[in-house]
């Protein structure tokens, strides 16, 4: 079967921190506070089409948004990002996925490939690059996707975020620090 190694146990090792993360990220009052910002700008954005799940939108922007104030401010860490997963074996990856039975593993395979390669996160602090980017996860978590007219409506919300309650960058910045202390 599948032989366990060094790599298998620091991909393992690399998983568990990353949902520790996600959970600890996920349940701060930072996330829920910028969260329901982001919810409130899109109830309050006149799209064009009925735009749905408005709430699972605002959460996925303020994750994005967050990639992108460290791409706009602290680039390297965006480099730092995809060099170390280029690090990463193919084959050793796709045994730990078909050894801790994830389905379609080759799938999820091709989609990682495709995200380090493009580098998407580093691309944020363009406004048309964003909303796409965005739009593209709507599309992947079933939603519809947007259109070219609410795509530029999105960009006007995230632009009076970002002039707006979330222009102090680097008390965002500290606060998501903090979040992780």
């Amino acid at each position: 079967m599948f032989e366990k190694s060094e790599e298998m146990e620091s991909l393992y090792q690399g998983c568990m921190q990353h949902y520790e993360a996600d959970k600890i990220f996920h349940s701060s009052e930072f996330f829920n506070w910028g969260t329901q910002i982001c919810i409130e700008e899109l109830k309050q954005a006149k799209f064009q089409s009925a735009v749905e799940r408005r709430w699972f939108i605002g959460h996925v922007m303020f994750e994005m948004f967050l990639d992108r104030v460290l791409v706009n401010h602290k680039k390297q860490v965006s480099h730092d990002f995809y060099d170390s997963l280029q690090l990463v074996n193919d084959q050793i990856l796709n045994d730990f996925l078909k050894m801790n039975h994830a389905r379609e593993s080759e799938k999820l395979l091709h989609y990682f490939n495709h995200f380090r390669r493009v580098r998407y996160i580093i691309n944020y602090s363009d406004n048309n690059l964003f909303v796409f980017s965005l739009s593209r996860v709507l599309v992947r978590a079933g939603l519809e996707g947007l259109s070219f007219y609410d795509k530029l409506i999105l960009e006007e919300s995230m632009s009076k975020l970002e002039n707006g309650v979330f222009k102090d960058i680097y008390s965002l910045l500290l606060r998501l620090k903090q979040v992780f202390k």
